[in-house]
């Protein structure tokens, strides 16, 4: 039996972002769990020819291709490019399906199932309509299909009953951006591993935003993920076992988790980020397929609150191949 993997990741640019850097720590952490798991790995990485890079793997026959490619020409968006290639060419591979990384990636599109599917998620519009604006809410613009915090901070929460915020707001190409209600409440990440009806929920962590002064937005942006000198970074960091005098609510948050992996049929390994309204109603911001594995990231840091070891992680990823 072939027990060669290889662990495929995005070809980083000639001088990487730290947020783009991130990913060699991800190939590391798993090639380690997957080495204790008796497995051979080979690291390849995908640039801008996909046939070139992706070609070998036919003649390499690897048991499967552990998928760590986060972007596709330098868009996010592309996401379901590579797993579709492999899917064509009958490679298994990890992690969320052509089908489900299409759809959680075009967030309008993610938002418009979740409604349907009677799940709550922010409200929204296109950017060319301030018209539709409530004034007595607050909004921000976000990504349409790219990562968001990779160009999303502060200054992206705005108050449409400011002058000019109209006129502003025309300023973002609707067919690369839209608008999405802003929800002051608590935020949560909800990591999950496995498939529809075997889903592995790890410990619920809080996004907690210390320290900001009032009317200062809370938001996770670049500057809170990546800016190790910045407010934002010193300032926010993640809480585990806030809900244990509230069990309900952590019953409703897993429930909703469950419901997007269900709705959206994803399996391998993602993260639900909501926020909590004042009413305690769940408000799924995004589906995150195949969030960052490396050793810092909130995903792992919940695995390890579980008790699961890198490595357990990996098992349960691997364990429900496309």
């Amino acid at each position: 039996m072939n027990n060669t993997v290889i662990i495929l990741h995005n070809r980083l640019s000639a001088h990487p972002s730290p947020d783009e850097q991130d990913v060699i720590h991800q190939v590391e952490l798993v090639r380690n769990a997957l080495e204790d798991l008796g497995y051979l790995c080979r690291i390849r990485d995908v640039g801008t020819d996909l046939n070139g890079d992706l070609q070998p793997l036919l003649a390499e026959k690897p048991a499967f291709v552990f998928n760590l490619v986060e972007s596709v020409w330098g868009f996010t968006g592309l996401l379901h490019t590579v797993p579709s290639i492999l899917h064509a060419w009958k490679i298994p591979y990890t992690g969320v399906g052509e089908e489900g990384l299409y759809l959680t990636t075009r967030k309008p599109l993610a938002k418009r199932v979740m409604t349907s599917h009677g799940i709550d998620t922010p409200a929204w519009l296109s950017t060319d309509r301030p018209d539709l604006l409530d004034r007595h809410k607050k909004y921000i613009v976000k990504p349409i299909a790219e990562e968001g915090s990779a160009e999303l901070d502060e200054h992206h929460v705005f108050d449409p009953a400011l002058p000019d915020s109209g006129e502003w707001l025309k300023t973002f190409d609707p067919a690369q951006y839209f608008v999405e209600e802003y929800i002051d409440g608590r935020e949560f990440n909800l990591s999950v591993t496995g498939s529809p009806g075997q889903y592995v929920i790890y410990p619920i962590p809080e996004m907690i935003f210390s320290g900001y002064p009032a009317g200062k937005a809370k938001i996770l942006g670049y500057r809170s993920k990546w800016m190790e000198d910045s407010f934002e970074y010193k300032h926010t960091y993640r809480k585990f076992n806030t809900l244990e005098d509230i069990p309900q609510i952590a019953q409703k948050l897993k429930k909703t988790a469950v419901s997007c992996g269900e709705v959206f049929e994803l399996s391998g390994y993602f993260r639900v980020d909501i926020r909590l309204s004042t009413a305690s109603i769940p408000y799924v911001l995004e589906i995150n397929a195949n969030p960052c594995i490396s050793p810092d990231s909130g995903f792992v840091a919940a695995g390890k609150q579980a008790g699961f070891s890198t490595t357990d992680m990996i098992q349960q990823i691997i364990s429900c191949l496309n």
